[in-house]
Order: structure tokens, then sequence, then C-alpha cells
């Protein structure tokens, strides 16, 4: 059953599309959702085919570091460009304790340690909403070429995330 705890964040969310008689709230979701990744698959290819570095940046070693204590209008035009050209970027002067880092890693660690089954029960895949835990399924659209690589989609969308992130104990978390 599809539930939306609450309504969704309008940054992120497509535009509404008029739903037919026949389509679920569940249908009329995913079409949205449908609509929203065609979207970033468009935008990535058109990134690729104007010569962004992507992957080939970090392993020369050129990742962007943007500092985070410069004006607002710097850091801006930083991010812009390091998204726009290279895709990724790392920032400096956060401010976030050096401890919460660390706990952090730790928790991915600890998620990413336990067996594949308990990941996929703590974290279910949704794909049309684009989160969840994911074991070498994902394809680029733009390549065609999976991913080696496990992950735990997080998806910004307001309610996306509801069931599917990981408990801190290894166990299930409670279903709504």
């Amino acid at each position: 059953m599809c539930k939306r705890n609450s309504p969704p964040i309008p940054a992120f969310d497509p535009p509404p599309t008029k739903q037919r008689a026949t389509d679920s709230p569940c249908e009329a979701e995913a079409a949205g959702a449908d609509k929203s990744a065609a979207r970033e698959v468009q935008l990535e290819r058109q990134l690729l085919q104007a010569g962004g570095k992507g992957g080939s940046a970090a392993v020369y070693g050129n990742v962007p570091v943007v500092d985070l204590s410069l004006p607002d209008d710097e850091v801006r035009a930083a991010m812009i460009a390091a998204a726009s050209e290279v895709g990724f970027f790392s920032v400096t002067n956060h401010g976030i304790p050096e401890a919460a880092i660390d706990e952090a890693f730790g928790a991915s660690a600890t998620f990413f340690g336990q067996e594949r089954a308990a990941k996929a029960e703590q974290a279910p895949f949704a794909a049309h909403l684009n989160c969840g835990y994911e074991y070498m399924s994902q394809v680029r659209p733009s390549t065609g070429t999976p991913d080696q690589k496990e992950s735990l989609q997080v998806t910004a969308r307001r309610g996306s995330m509801d069931g599917r992130w990981p408990s801190t104990d290894g166990r299930s978390p409670p279903r709504a």
C-alpha cells in the first residue's frame, strides 16, 4: 500500500499531473517520480555530452574543494562551477564536529557490515522513489554501465525515506 505521511516538497517533487480516473494515488506518485527521474537522466546526459569530467577528476586528485568560510557569493559560484563542470565537490570549514563525522562513518560501517538480506530488510529499495538499499543493481542511464557497488540511496523528497532508514541496532525499524 502506498502512503505518504506528509505533503510533497515542491522544490523536489515534479509538478502535479492530471490524474486519470483509473490511476491510484500510488500510480500517480510513481508516474511523477518517473518524470523527475527522467529529468535527472536528461541533465546527466547533458553534463556528459558537455565534457563534464565526473569521476575522472577524482582519479587524478582534482576534486574541487569549496570553502564554506568564504562569502556566500563566492561559495555559491564555487559550488555551481564544481557541480556543473565536475559533478561533485568536497567542502571545508563546514562546522560539523569531527565526532559527528566519525559517528556517521561508524553508522555506515555498521550498516554495510551486515548480511545483504538484513540491509535489504531494514531499507527496502523503492525504485519509483529512488531510495533504499541496492546491491550492484543500479545502471547509469547515460552510459548503460552497471555500478559495481552497494548503496543506501537517500532521497530528499518528504516521506520517501519513511520505513527505509536503517536501525542503529541492526534490527528492522518498525513500519508505518
